[in-house]
């Protein structure tokens, strides 16, 4: 299973979603997955996605 395949799988469970990080963090990351999204290459889709799951489930900037 080649490294974007198996990070889909990892994706794509659905096990219990557990609070693990800051929602600053939470933010940082998104803004990580857009640069890495921007950039091209391989997991440039896959980051793309991740960054809008996240995205959507956190609270508007005020």
């Amino acid at each position: 299973m080649d490294e974007g395949a198996r990070l889909r799988a990892l994706i794509e469970d659905q096990a219990d979603r557990q609070p693990l990080v800051t929602l600053g963090e939470a933010r940082a990351v998104v803004a990580l997955w857009q640069v890495l999204a921007a950039g091209g290459g391989a997991e440039a889709e896959l980051a793309d996605d991740l960054a809008g799951r996240l995205a959507r489930r956190l609270p508007a900037e005020g």
